[in-house]
């Protein structure tokens, strides 16, 4: 069974996605914080990252979560999937096209509001499970 980590403070949304993935047969565990996501990870070696943007005592902290995931040598090939509602509170018009190695490393990206249909897509697509 594959391992899915969530990463975003908003508790509803992770605990929603959750339970649907679980249907879908992933063992998945939640975060609503980035402090210690980089221990976690080591420790128990999640198959996927979904990670939120944007944190209250962080508004950058997923990019932040992200770089040091790859500035780490055992778990920097981790796939992550960027969540965000950050062209609705800075319209931006920031997308997948902004998907960079040093800036955005990540391998996808989904706005919130989440369609729930796209980003299990995504996740199938990235652990390669058809």
């Amino acid at each position: 069974m594959q391992k899915i980590l969530i990463v975003d403070d908003d508790v509803d949304f992770s605990e929603a996605l959750s339970s649907i993935l679980k249907e879908k047969s992933f063992t998945v565990n939640t975060m609503d914080h980035t402090e210690d996501a980089v221990g976690y990870i080591m420790e128990n070696r999640p198959d996927l990252l979904i990670l939120d943007v944007m944190f209250p005592e962080n508004p950058s902290g997923g990019f932040d979560l992200a770089r040091e995931i790859r500035k780490t040598d055992e778990i920097k090939e981790l796939p992550i999937i960027f969540l965000t509602a950050i062209n609705k509170e800075f319209p931006m018009d920031f997308s997948a096209k902004d998907i960079d190695k040093e800036w955005m490393p990540v391998q996808d990206f989904v706005e919130k509001p989440v369609d729930i249909d796209l980003i299990v897509q995504k996740i199938y697509k990235l652990l390669k499970i058809s």
